[in-house]
């Protein structure tokens, strides 16, 4: 049987038991579930078919934008929430939010209550909005900076002009030109433009030795590193010592679904 038709569990017998992460890719296909532990990329399954816009993680709920709800995970599969088309979802402290059709929402309680109305959203993470002319913070949606901003993660922006971090409240140019996506989580920064995929580190930010020539669409952080491209490749990166084999690195598996948009751990 070929190594990767094998589930996570059947190779975990081969050395030590590591956690396991289950990873949501949108796409115009749908939500792809990708079971990932310790380096390992195991089985992969299509969990809904939909037109997927966005997708965000959080506390074991996955939640997708799409061009005609927000869904949310259960116990029986993903469900609508009454909120229509969306652009964007994302989670802050409080739970989820989504953005579509000129308005900014919370979900809470079972019923969306609005923040406030703006255009154009295109990311949502934490308390900040990427949209087509800036950056936005959330609760009451105010006008942050910058201008075309693709993505957002607190204290990171990237945008058509460059990648920004925010230093001293003020947005600073840490990287030139056009970037369309950034992930942090208080220990590891990764963002991506249209030539690659970059770290963070104490030297500066350095490429990712990927292991496709693929441009990458979004990246996000949990046990590992996760990242997925346009071509529909799954990327994960991970620690040497976390690995069974002693060997980190970047690992990669086709999905092959189309029209990859992100991905996301809950």
């Amino acid at each position: 049987m070929p190594d990767d038709d094998l589930s996570l569990s059947e190779k975990r017998m081969y050395g030590e038991t590591r956690p396991e992460t289950h990873a949501y890719v949108a796409s115009g296909l749908g939500v792809t579930r990708v079971e990932t532990a310790g380096g390992q990329v195991g089985r992969f399954s299509l969990e809904h078919r939909c037109t997927a816009r966005d997708v965000a993680g959080s506390n074991g709920e996955v939640a997708v934008a799409t061009d005609e709800s927000v869904l949310v995970s259960t116990a029986e599969g993903f469900a609508a929430t009454g909120f229509g088309p969306a652009t964007a979802v994302g989670y802050d402290a409080d739970g989820l939010l989504a953005a579509g059709d000129g308005r900014v929402a919370r979900y809470a309680h079972g019923e969306w209550e609005p923040l406030g109305e703006l255009s154009g959203v295109r990311a949502i993470d934490g308390d900040l909005l990427a949209a087509a002319d800036g950056v936005y913070r959330l609760p009451d949606c105010a006008y942050d900076g910058l201008d075309d901003a693709a993505d957002a993660t607190p204290g990171y922006a990237a945008t058509s002009a460059g990648l920004y971090e925010a230093v001293d409240g003020e947005w600073a140019e840490t990287r030139t030109g056009p970037h369309h996506a950034v992930a942090a989580d208080g220990r590891r920064v990764h963002a991506a433009d249209g030539a690659g995929l970059y770290e963070r580190t104490a030297e500066g930010w350095r490429a990712c030795d990927l292991p496709v020539a693929e441009r990458v669409v979004d990246v996000t952080h949990g046990d590992d590193t996760y990242a997925v491209t346009e071509d529909g490749t799954f990327l994960v990166a991970t620690d040497d010592e976390a690995t069974a084999d002693g060997r980190g690195g970047w690992r990669r598996r086709s999905l092959g679904v189309p029209e990859v948009v992100g991905v996301a751990v809950a």
